[in-house]
């Protein structure tokens, strides 16, 4: 367990070979590190990279504060560091999925600028900043989030129950269901509320990331997110965007189609460590 600088215990680890390009994998909203087990089980990824991934404040085995004042913007720039620190990680890719994990990026670039991170991978409905959630969100989600963010017991049940259906285009296996569920139930309803209703300022990453390499790896049955518009927005700020679509997947293709992800991003991150990823201002 590690310590942010507020004293919030953040669970980490890391896997592969420390002397090669880092990628910080984020989970996403009421979700575990565990989402990442079959990249941390990639024989290839292992070998090529040095794999870290932590389970953000609110989520999991890391501590979970219960007011707003906990989930700001600062503070989660401040854990996604020191991971990042304790693992002597400079310069990381950063992988995440969905609102959470992908909007993580904007709090670290207003922190610590752009040149913190050397590129972005978005997975399944990332919908790059707190501020588009509203333009990226598929109404099947405006549809659950009284359900998702109630703190009465039985919507709990119900609301994990289709939250967890509604994160993969067929139905998962069971155990495989039980886990994604245990990780939504075991969140306070308050720190789901606050990580996805906290405020955060988009206008600085927005103004100063366009040079960051980004990829895009997105389902194209996803129910979280509405991907054309998040891809147009991601287009509109970034001046290297490559996107992959992958057919009959939802909104988790790191588990649903994990092979096809994993190599996606490894020869995406090769190739923008060669420095032959390219952006569209520099062509």
């Amino acid at each position: 367990m590690l310590t942010s600088p507020d004293g919030t215990r953040l669970w980490a680890e890391s896997a592969g070979d420390a002397s090669k390009p880092a990628i910080v994998f984020v989970h996403g909203l009421s979700c575990t590190a565990l989402g990442w087990d079959r990249q941390f089980a990639d024989a290839a990824l292992q070998r090529s990279f040095h794999l870290v991934r932590y389970e953000m404040r609110g989520h999991g085995r890391s501590s979970k504060p219960l007011d707003e004042a906990g989930y700001a913007s600062a503070k989660l720039a401040e854990d996604f560091k020191t991971v990042c620190d304790a693992f002597g990680v400079v310069k990381p890719f950063l992988v995440g999925w969905c609102v959470l994990g992908g909007s993580i990026a904007v709090d670290v670039v207003t922190a610590y600028g752009p040149a913190y991170l050397s590129g972005i991978v978005y997975v399944g409905g990332s919908i790059l900043a707190l501020h588009y959630h509203p333009a990226c969100r598929h109404p099947l989600m405006t549809e659950l989030f009284p359900v998702v963010t109630s703190a009465d017991a039985h919507d709990m049940s119900a609301g994990a129950e289709a939250f967890v259906d509604s994160c993969v285009k067929h139905p998962l296996p069971f155990p495989v269901k039980l886990q994604w569920m245990g990780g939504f139930i075991m969140q306070p309803p308050a720190a789901r509320y606050w990580s996805l209703k906290r405020a955060q300022d988009h206008t600085v990453w927005e103004a100063t990331a366009r040079a960051i390499p980004v990829l895009i790896v997105q389902g194209t049955e996803d129910q979280h997110c509405l991907y054309e518009t998040m891809i147009g927005i991601a287009r509109r700020i970034y001046d290297s965007v490559e996107v992959q679509l992958l057919e009959d997947v939802g909104h988790s293709p790191h588990f649903e189609s994990a092979e096809k992800t994993n190599g996606f991003i490894a020869d995406w991150v090769k190739r923008v460590v060669e420095g032959k990823v390219r952006s569209s201002s520099a062509a």
